[in-house]
């Protein structure tokens, strides 16, 4: 195993201990430290990041400095090798995120309003939360250290935003470095390290001829785990004409879905995987059935919006199957304008009757913008106060939530107390909503 680096300059200006919030029950360190903890070193090194944290882990004799209430103390641990060692934090990156120096076309980011959650306008672009969470990044402007890390400790999986193979036109997306990005790439595929790729698709701009031109370059030469591709998104007008961005249609969503098609069929007949997926979204906007569970692969991109329906149309089917029939229910449900689609198709597809499903309107983004994990939580209340449901307990999914409020920093609490209805947050997944209709279960 590489040995950590020891941080004998000083640390970072950014640098700060990270929180210990949880103690995973029968783990090495359960009783050995607790929720509020400082993890100062480990086998006395400074981590910089969850990475530092989870390799110095590997050791089956690991010792922990940790800062509690003001105290200073050392645990010891003592555990067989690879064992993790059960600390939860609340921030895997300890000496601050490395952030965005593209200026992307269509950056989400600088279309966002004011008002919101502070955590949505930072623009990340660091490989460590890449591979920790599944975040995207461009691989333009990584340090010449960081690249080193990555190939000296092989991290991965990776998530890289690509765009466009094509080296004028992926300056023209993004700016910046855009050319090294894919040099950057290019050499981390080749070293073995599995990546998945994203294209945001802009109608006139990328798609078309460039994105088939990409699909080649992706099967010929940047031969990555998978491909995901997702349109636009477009919620400030003056900003999608300041860059020549419209929104995509029917028919846009139709060539991008027969434009992937083919090139799955391509990619099985070189390659044995499919590469290429659509996001959830173009079948939505173009009337399509989406895929069975077979042709996604396994959801290499789930979390990018790939292949999420049809996971949790088959998983609400399962649960009805495997359940005796739903009773009546009190709980309703509320949704964006996509998720109300998929959801009603999966009631009535494991004949599920009689739940009130609300359609929340999105104000915060504007009407072009039907993800439900984007309705502000004033969208929410605007719709109740509307609408009215007789379900007095609602479901939510939970990934509209982070420590309880919305993007736009209102509190289910605050929805509750002023509209009268309560809210019930439910993982984003089939058995977890039909155990929520029947009152078994409740997350978040």
């Amino acid at each position: 195993m590489t040995p950590l680096l020891r941080h004998t300059s000083p640390l970072p200006g950014n640098w700060k201990p990270p929180e210990v919030v949880k103690v995973r029950q029968g783990s090495p360190c359960a009783g050995k430290a607790q929720p509020g903890d400082l993890l100062l070193e480990i086998n006395g090194k400074v981590p910089m990041d969850i990475i530092d944290y989870m390799q110095a882990s590997e050791e089956s004799s690991v010792s922990l400095r940790l800062a509690r209430e003001g105290k200073r103390m050392t645990r010891k641990i003592r555990k067989d090798a690879g064992v993790p060692l059960g600390l939860v934090f609340d921030d895997p990156v300890f000496d601050g995120v490395r952030t965005c120096r593209n200026h992307c076309i269509f950056c989400f980011v600088d279309q966002l309003p004011r008002g919101l959650r502070p955590s949505l306008y930072v623009k990340d672009d660091d490989y460590r939360l890449s591979f920790y969470y599944g975040n995207f990044i461009t691989l333009n402007n990584i340090s010449r250290d960081d690249l080193d890390r990555i190939r000296r400790l092989r991290i991965s999986p990776l998530y890289v935003s690509l765009h466009s193979t094509d080296i004028v036109l992926r300056r023209r997306m993004m700016g910046g470095e855009a050319g090294r990005g894919l040099s950057v790439l290019k050499s981390l595929l080749q070293e073995g390290l599995e990546i998945h790729l994203q294209v945001v698709v802009c109608p006139g701009i990328n798609d078309g001829g460039e994105l088939r031109r990409t699909f080649r370059d992706v099967l010929e030469t940047y031969t990555a785990a998978s491909l995901g591709v997702v349109p636009v998104g477009l919620t400030l007008p003056s900003h999608a004409m300041r860059h020549s961005l419209t929104p995509h249609d029917s028919a846009s969503a139709r060539n991008v879905i027969e434009t992937v098609v083919e090139y799955q069929a391509l990619a099985m007949e070189r390659n044995g995987r499919r590469t290429f997926f659509a996001a959830d979204e173009f079948y939505c906007l173009a009337g399509r059935e989406f895929p069975p569970a077979e042709e996604y692969d396994d959801y290499p991109q789930l979390e990018n919006g790939v292949g999420m329906a049809r996971k949790f149309l088959d998983e609400v089917r399962e649960a009805a199957a495997s359940a005796t029939p739903l009773a009546a229910t009190r709980r309703g449900i509320v949704t964006g304008q996509a998720g109300a689609e998929v959801i009603g198709a999966a009631l009535g597809a494991a004949g599920i009757e009689g739940v009130e499903v609300i359609t929340a309107r999105n104000r915060l983004f504007g009407p072009g913008v039907t993800v439900t994990a984007l309705l502000g939580g004033g969208d929410i209340a605007a719709s109740l106060m509307d609408e009215a449901p007789t379900s007095l307990e609602l479901l939510i999914p939970a990934t509209m939530l982070r420590e309880g409020r919305f993007l736009d920093d209102v509190t289910t609490s605050r929805i509750e107390r002023d509209t009268g209805y309560r809210l019930i947050a439910t993982d984003v997944e089939g058995h977890a909503l039909v155990r929520a209709l029947r009152g078994e279960e409740e997350t978040g």
